[in-house]
C-alpha cells in the first residue's frame, strides 16, 4: 500500500521529470534564438540571413516548411519573398509588388496591416483571427501557421509562415508560442542586417554622387586582380578626370560645381555593364574596373565614356563639360598591380597633354603603344 510519503515523492519524481523536459526545450529554443542572432555575423548577404532563419524554423523548430514576406521600409510594397516550395527546394524573389491595405484582400495583407494578429490554414485554406487565444488551438484542426513579423512592438515589417505539408503534423499552442518567440528574434535579426547594410554602404560611398569612394576601390581593386591572376583572365583599368573642372567651381561655385560631379557620374554608372565598378576617388577624379575584359574591349568602353559625358553635359553658360581617361590592362600593360595603376595614370596624363577629351595610349609591356 502507497504510504503518504511515497505518494509525495513519486509526486516530486514527476515535476522532476517535467522541469528536465522544460529546461531541454527551453535550452533548445535559446539556442535556435542564438543562431538566429548569429546568422547576422556569418552570413554575407541579406538572402543568407533569410535562408537561415528558414533553416532554424525546418530544423530547429521541426516544421517541414517555413517562409518569409518581407516589406520595403515604407511598408507599402513586398520586397522580398523567400521560402521552401512544395518539391522542398528553396525560392526567392526580390521583384516587389503593392501591399493592398484593404481588409481581407489578402491573408499576409491583413497580418501586415494590423487587421488579424495570426493566420492558419489545412489543406490549403487559410483563415485570420483577430486574437491568438488559447480556445482558438483547441478547437481548430489546422496544420500551417502565419504570423506577423513585427519590430519595435509596433512596426510591422512582414510575415513569417510555417506549415507541415508533407507530414500534415497538426499545429498545437506549443508551435504557435515558439513561432511567436521566433517571429521576434527573426524581426530582430532582419533590421539588424538591414541597419548592418546601411553603416557599410556609408563606409565605401561617396555622399555627393552615390557612387563606391576611393577605400572600396582600392580594396576591390586588389580583390579582382588577385581573381584574374588565380583563373587567367584579363581586367581593364581606367582612371578619369573632368577638364578644367577648377574653373567651373571658380566661375560658378561650388554647388554648381557638385551638381556637375552628380550628374557626370549618373552617366557613367548607366555607361558601364553590371560586372564594371567605377569609383569617385578624388574631387573630379574617378576609377573603372572592368573585370573579365580585354585590351580591344577596354578601349572601347573608355571611348565610349569619353563621349557619353561629351555629348550628354554642359555647364553654366553652355561651356561642354569633357573627361579625359586613362587606360591599362592586365596582363598587356603589366603582371604587377602597382605597375598597372601607374600605367593607367600616365596614360591619363597622355590624354590630358594630347588635348584632353579622349582616351590615352594603352602601353604594352614591350614598351610600344596601341
Amino acid at each position: 500500500m502507497m504510504t503518504t510519503h511515497d505518494h509525495d515523492l513519486k509526486k516530486l519524481k514527476l515535476q522532476e521529470k517535467k522541469l528536465r523536459s522544460q529546461k531541454k526545450r527551453l535550452m533548445n529554443e535559446l539556442s535556435i534564438y542564438r543562431k538566429v542572432l548569429e546568422s547576422i555575423r556569418y552570413n554575407q548577404s541579406f538572402e543568407d540571413v533569410l535562408r537561415s532563419v528558414i533553416d532554424l524554423a525546418i530544423n530547429g523548430l521541426g516544421f517541414d516548411r517555413a517562409g518569409i514576406i518581407l516589406l520595403t521600409e515604407q511598408g507599402d510594397a513586398i520586397e522580398h519573398v523567400i521560402g521552401v516550395d512544395t518539391q522542398g527546394r528553396y525560392e526567392f524573389s526580390d521583384k516587389g509588388f503593392p501591399c493592398i491595405s484593404k481588409k481581407s484582400a489578402r491573408w499576409f495583407s491583413d497580418l501586415i496591416h494590423g487587421y488579424a494578429q495570426w493566420g492558419c490554414g489545412h489543406e490549403n485554406k487559410k483563415h485570420v483571427h483577430e486574437e491568438l487565444g488559447d480556445q482558438d488551438l483547441r478547437e481548430k484542426s489546422f496544420c500551417s501557421a502565419q504570423l506577423p513579423i513585427k519590430v519595435d512592438y509596433f512596426k510591422t515589417i512582414g510575415v513569417l509562415a510555417a506549415d507541415n505539408l508533407f507530414t500534415q503534423r497538426q499545429i498545437d499552442r506549443r508551435d504557435m508560442q515558439n513561432l511567436v518567440h521566433f517571429a521576434a528574434q527573426v524581426g530582430l535579426a532582419i533590421e539588424s542586417f538591414r541597419l548592418y547594410e546601411k553603416v557599410t554602404a556609408l563606409t565605401i560611398t561617396d555622399p555627393l554622387t552615390g557612387l563606391h569612394n576611393r577605400r572600396y576601390f582600392e580594396e576591390t581593386l586588389k580583390i579582382e586582380f588577385k581573381r584574374s591572376v588565380r583563373h587567367g583572365l584579363s581586367m581593364g583599368l581606367l582612371y578619369g578626370d573632368l577638364d578644367h573642372f577648377k574653373a567651373i567651381n571658380d566661375r560658378w561655385g561650388h554647388p554648381v560645381g557638385d551638381d556637375v560631379l552628380r550628374r557626370v557620374a549618373s552617366t557613367l554608372r548607366s555607361s558601364l555593364r553590371n560586372i564594371d565598378i567605377i569609383a569617385r576617388i578624388g574631387g573630379e577624379e574617378f576609377a573603372f574596373i572592368l573585370p573579365d575584359t580585354a585590351m580591344d574591349k577596354t578601349r572601347l568602353i573608355g571611348d565610349r565614356l569619353v563621349q557619353e559625358v561629351a555629348f550628354s553635359h554642359d555647364s553654366p553658360q553652355s561651356v561642354p563639360i569633357t573627361i579625359s581617361l586613362g587606360a591599362a590592362c592586365f596582363p598587356e600593360t603589366s603582371e604587377d598591380l602597382h605597375e598597372l595603376t601607374l600605367a593607367a595614370d600616365k596614360s591619363l596624363y597622355e590624354a590630358k597633354n594630347l588635348g584632353r577629351n579622349q582616351l590615352g595610349p594603352i602601353h604594352l609591356r614591350e614598351t610600344t603603344t596601341l
